[in-house]
């Protein structure tokens, strides 16, 4: 089951944001972000956290309609974020999307919401974040190390190191092509490199990256 886990940050409306949340089984809100998929006009099936960015009106129409509530289990140790990944996973996530990532006033908030990507939990669950025309997975070495792309010759694809090295990086479809590389975390060596056909490959063997992909056309892939 595909979960869509929503956070707090802002979450610009797109057809990419829409197709993740189409076809989400189960659609999760950390606290305010509730208040976000309002304003695509979606409702979560379950808000969880401390509630205290959700109050007054906001809340009220979201318990008339049905939505259901889960407490957060510890508010003074772990953010709401983590708390959802955690009740995606109880609930059988096989991958996760997560939306509202960044965005806000909370530059904490945003660095720490990305490694939550990292959560041990999440290493053979395919998960990725998506805001605007823009996706990013976390590929693991002891985990899911594969992953492919779907868009059009041009389109952005970047590899980031977030272990201290990663290892074994090879990629096709690519316009510069990796064969067993090594990237060191803090170097940037792998941005902004192109896809030259409409997909695209790339795996690791050893270590922590982030993948990402960034749509340049603004158009998703029709087959």
């Amino acid at each position: 089951m595909q979960v869509v886990v929503a956070l707090a940050g802002e979450i610009h409306d797109s057809p990419l944001v829409r197709s993740a949340l189409g076809g989400a089984g189960l659609i999760v809100a950390a606290d305010s972000g509730a208040n976000r998929l309002r304003g695509l006009g979606v409702l979560p099936h379950v808000v969880i956290g401390d509630l205290d960015s959700l109050e007054g009106d906001d809340l009220f129409h979201l318990k008339s309609v049905g939505v259901d509530f889960a407490p957060h289990p510890d508010p003074e140790q772990r953010t709401d974020g983590d708390v959802a990944i955690e009740y995606a996973l109880q609930r059988g996530a096989t991958s996760i999307i997560v939306l509202g990532l960044f965005g806000g006033p909370r530059t904490d908030h945003a660095v720490a919401n990305l490694y939550l990507l990292t959560h041990p939990g999440l290493r053979q669950i395919p998960t990725w974040t998506v805001d605007g025309w823009t996706a990013l997975t976390v590929l693991n070495g002891d985990g899911v190390s594969e992953t492919h792309f779907h868009g059009q010759i041009g389109d952005y694809v970047s590899i980031t190191a977030v272990s201290e090295t990663v290892e074994g990086i090879t990629t096709v479809g690519l316009k510069w092509p990796l064969v067993n590389a090594t990237f060191t975390r803090g170097l940037n060596q792998g941005t902004s490199n192109e896809l030259i056909n409409d997909r695209a490959m790339i795996r690791i063997e050893q270590g922590t990256a982030f993948a990402s992909h960034h749509f340049r056309s603004q158009q998703l892939p029709t087959d």
